[in-house]
């Protein structure tokens, strides 16, 4: 007999999948509305580094709004304020994200740099950071928070992880149903003898 929608809904095995796409269009919502509030693509970082301490650590998580560079202010660590703390894409080398603070800002042909340092660092920054490079201002932190993100950095990592994830997802769903097949096939086997 074919099954009706309402009791296809009742397996467990449905009702996991129903969580699982639920569960990621929450985080997909969530993440397209810190975009959208903090008008940055990249609104929230682990910091990788110890380039910035003793402002951020290693493993702290920061928030991040989008700025006109025009709003950025460059100053050294120990001005009165400091410079802003922005985010940028490496200018040189493999794409990242680096947080460091504006130590100076030019502007000439209509757009502006900026020259960076992190203040743990012994010199400032060997490049030039073009206004279209820069991903918004530092605004805030968690500390800590980030390790979590920092972990799965690794693509062995990230593979091991979701490997595991179908592991457990599958142990959780196929063995109460083999269970139950062996149960009622030796209840069959137990009412024949």
């Amino acid at each position: 007999t074919a099954m009706d929608f309402p009791d296809v809904l009742k397996k467990s095995y449905v009702q996991t999948a129903v969580m699982i796409i639920i569960a990621i269009l929450a985080v997909l919502i969530f993440w397209y509305g810190l975009t959208v509030v903090f008008r940055t693509p990249n609104p929230i970082l682990a910091v990788a580094s110890e380039s910035m301490e003793p402002i951020l650590y290693k493993g702290d998580l920061i928030l991040i709004e989008g700025i006109n560079p025009a709003d950025i202010y460059a100053a050294t660590k120990d001005a009165n304020p400091p410079g802003d703390i922005i985010i940028f894409h490496r200018p040189y080398g493999p794409d990242e994200l680096i947080v460091h603070r504006a130590v100076e800002k030019d502007y000439a042909d209509g757009t502006y740099s900026f020259r960076t340092w992190g203040d743990n660092n012994p010199v400032k920054d060997g490049w030039t950071v073009d206004e279209n490079q820069v991903v918004g201002k530092y605004l805030g932190k968690i500390p800590w928070v980030g390790n979590i993100a920092l972990f799965f950095t690794d693509t062995d990592v990230k593979i091991a992880f979701i490997a595991l994830w179908v592991v457990v997802l599958v142990a959780i769903e196929v063995l109460p149903y083999l269970r139950n097949k062996m149960k009622s096939k030796n209840d069959e086997e137990s009412l024949y003898k």
